[in-house]
């Protein structure tokens, strides 16, 4: 019984909270960059094989739950692979350059970067707020 009072309270719990945390983070950048007008490919949450996904009719963002939920990510267009560098040789048009991350001015950039932990940030604050009221 000591066991699963160990795995509730430890690791299940601390799952819960990164995903929290994760969804937050993530989200801020999201939410940053569709204000700049990024087209997002992919939002997830976790990492891994798909549990579950569904892709916007609207935006075409392929929303998705994975297998490892230590982490997340968003997929700018353009990205090509986890280390978020421009797909290499591919031209791309003007409309679709006017919509790519790495098309974007530094300032855009800097803030689409800045916003996951300034989401953080934030939530700490509403967290903290809402703990003490």
């Amino acid at each position: 019984m000591e066991l699963l009072n160990f795995i509730y309270n430890n690791v299940f719990m601390f799952l819960v909270v990164m995903t929290v945390l994760v969804s937050i983070h993530e989200m801020g950048h999201f939410l940053v960059a569709r204000h700049f007008g990024v087209k997002i490919d992919t939002f997830s949450i976790g990492f891994g094989p798909e549990l579950w996904g569904r892709t916007s009719k609207k935006t075409g963002t392929r929303w998705r739950i994975s297998a490892l939920p230590l982490g997340g990510y968003v997929k700018f267009f353009g990205d090509d692979g986890a280390a978020s560098t421009p797909d290499a040789g591919k031209a791309m048009a003007p409309a679709e350059r006017a919509v790519a991350y790495h098309y974007k001015p530094v300032w855009q950039r800097f803030a689409i970067a800045l916003a996951g932990p300034v989401a953080n940030f934030l939530f700490a604050i509403v967290a903290l707020a809402a703990l003490y009221v």
